[in-house]
């Protein structure tokens, strides 16, 4: 993946300033009507209905044992005894701590941009904390399916500490820390995707339902990062790399050595950085400014939600 210096140059005035409106359009296509009281986004919801509706695929490899899972997860058995698609679904279980506490407590303080306090009017990261407060279900869901389940374990209390701090700094500091933490989970959660999508190779069955779920996530994360990233001067985006590789070394040594070589394939990504480490179908339906389209792919129109 080589990394992509147009990422880190800052967008022409006039996009910047245009970017907020052209997020949330984008989300209100995506989302569909936001229902703030409730913390529900309507085509979110239809999404959870149809998957309802829908049967998953019998998981007719290895039996998981959901005891056995709960203590790898718990932190009782190091991870590294595992077998692969346990220690997996493990971080799978794992992988929402941080965000999953942290949204919730950045809503239940009026969100990042005030959840529309400023005369009903939704703001971008309005939008993005909704959207995030779906991906601890697709996460679940993904565990579901293969007969274990699993309750969020609060986050390390350094991922606790910078989200309050993100709370208390002004728009655009809490932004650059914001931007620095999504690029460590875009890394994250690709490789999670790719890994899935290799274990699961001679299921094809759950293989096609894990991918539809990641995907989910995938374009939700995409999207915040080009947002963040487009909303930024120079300056700060110089300082939101140096911030990032801080940012996941910090958080590797507070879940211990056990993730170590976890932690340095997240530094290498994000040292590379360039969207192209997401499959070209997710890029395709998120929200990607043309200036940051990957040029290993064609210019065509991507694929977009209709219009609300």
């Amino acid at each position: 993946m080589p990394f992509d210096p147009r990422l880190f140059e800052p967008l022409p005035e006039a996009q910047r300033r245009s970017i907020d409106d052209d997020f949330v359009a984008f989300a209100l296509r995506r989302d569909g009507r936001p229902d703030v009281a409730r913390r529900r986004l309507e085509r979110r919801e239809e999404f959870f209905e149809r998957l309802a509706e829908t049967p998953r695929p019998r998981w007719d490899g290895d039996p998981i044992d959901p005891v056995e899972f709960a203590r790898w997860h718990r932190g009782e058995r190091p991870l590294s005894d595992a077998p692969p698609l346990v220690a997996w679904l493990v971080q799978v279980a794992r992988a929402n701590e941080g965000e999953g506490w942290g949204v919730e407590y950045l809503l239940d303080r009026g969100g990042f941009d005030g959840l529309g306090g400023d005369g009903g009017r939704l703001r971008p990261r309005d939008f993005a904390d909704l959207e995030e407060t779906y991906h601890t279900r697709i996460m679940r869901e993904i565990c579901r399916s293969f007969g274990v389940d699993f309750e969020l374990r609060e986050p390390p209390r350094v991922i606790r500490e910078s989200v309050k701090m993100m709370s208390r700094l002004p728009r655009r500091a809490s932004y650059m820390l914001l931007l620095a933490g999504e690029l460590m989970g875009t890394v994250a959660f690709a490789r999670m995707a790719s890994r899935g999508e290799e274990l699961l190779e001679g299921h094809p069955a759950m293989q096609e339902r894990v991918r539809m779920l990641m995907d989910e996530i995938l374009v939700d994360e995409v999207g915040h990062v080009t947002f963040l990233l487009g909303s930024m001067k120079r300056w700060q985006l110089s300082a939101v790399r140096r911030l990032s590789l801080a940012y996941a070394g910090a958080s590797g040594a507070s879940y211990g050595a056990g993730l170590r070589g976890e932690v340095e394939a997240l530094r290498r990504g994000l040292v590379e950085y360039g969207l192209d480490v997401m499959p070209e179908r997710v890029l395709r339906r998120a929200f990607v400014p043309e200036a940051y389209w990957p040029e290993t792919l064609s210019r065509r129109s991507g694929e977009r939600p209709a219009p609300a």
